[in-house]
């Protein structure tokens, strides 16, 4: 069984939480408030959000009941996956989207790129209107560029352990580079963590356990994009070792 590393609570009061907290960190990073559909969803990810948090209040309160409420557990535990994969490819669209930008400006094929989204179709299509206009602010901001260099720096920890919880949750697998991808231990199994609430995942690696992540940790972790602080490169290299152990395999003989 695992026991926190001490017994006093983490997590603020649920009353603490602005209601727009999410949206607002979100909005906050370069080239996503430009495009209206991360914003359509960063809205509706906060929304869920909110949600979350009250049925996840209401489930702490209640769980050591005589009666606890088991309608509620099981509804957090089946919409906390579902957030999860929002929030995941939400980030992940904005990312590949500044990769793009970014490989684009170091090859200068901005201008190349945007004129082939910018080709008459025969029709109007509005995202690809959207992204070409996306390319030429890029085109005449190179701070813009360099702002996208940073936030994908900035926020690479959190986006990696969400990735990490992701990749076991919808494809029960180990979220590692190359080829073979080991089994996930257990993909899917969450438990009540006992000061929020929220549902507590573990990442693992074979028979070893790297970490333990709540929806929570990875709520506020999205809520603290405005405060993050650029890594040092020693700091993202550690990390990045940490997150990518080796494989442990079972002992033979």
């Amino acid at each position: 069984m695992y026991d926190e590393p001490d017994d006093q609570p983490r997590y603020r009061d649920v009353s603490e939480i602005g209601t727009s907290d999410i949206y607002n960190a979100l909005m906050s990073l370069a080239g996503f408030a430009g495009n209206p559909y991360l914003v359509m969803q960063a809205s509706q990810l906060c929304l869920v959000d909110n949600s979350l948090n009250a049925l996840e209040q209401e489930v702490m309160r209640h769980r050591f009941d005589d009666e606890p409420p088991r309608g509620k557990i099981a509804l957090a535990g089946a919409l906390s996956p579902m957030w999860i994969y929002a929030a995941y490819e939400l980030q992940r669209t904005w990312r590949q989207r500044c990769e793009e930008v970014i490989k684009l400006a170091e090859n200068v094929g901005i201008d190349l790129k945007a004129s082939h989204l910018e080709r008459d179709l025969g029709y109007r299509h509005y995202d690809r209107e959207l992204r070409a206009q996306q390319l030429r602010d890029a085109q005449s901001r190179p701070e813009l560029v360099e702002q996208m260099r940073l936030d994908l720096r900035r926020t690479e920890m959190g986006f990696t352990t969400l990735e990490f919880i992701r990749v076991a949750l919808a494809k029960h697998e180990v979220s590692k580079k190359g080829a073979k991808k080991p089994i996930a231990f257990a993909p899917g199994l969450a438990r009540i963590n006992r000061w929020c609430g929220s549902m507590e995942y573990e990442l693992s690696n074979g028979g070893g356990i790297i970490s333990y992540v709540t929806r929570r940790d990875i709520a506020e972790s999205i809520r603290f994009i405005p405060e993050a602080e650029n890594p040092s490169d020693e700091d993202l290299a550690g990390f990045r070792a940490y997150m990518n152990p080796p494989d442990i395999e079972a002992p033979t003989g």
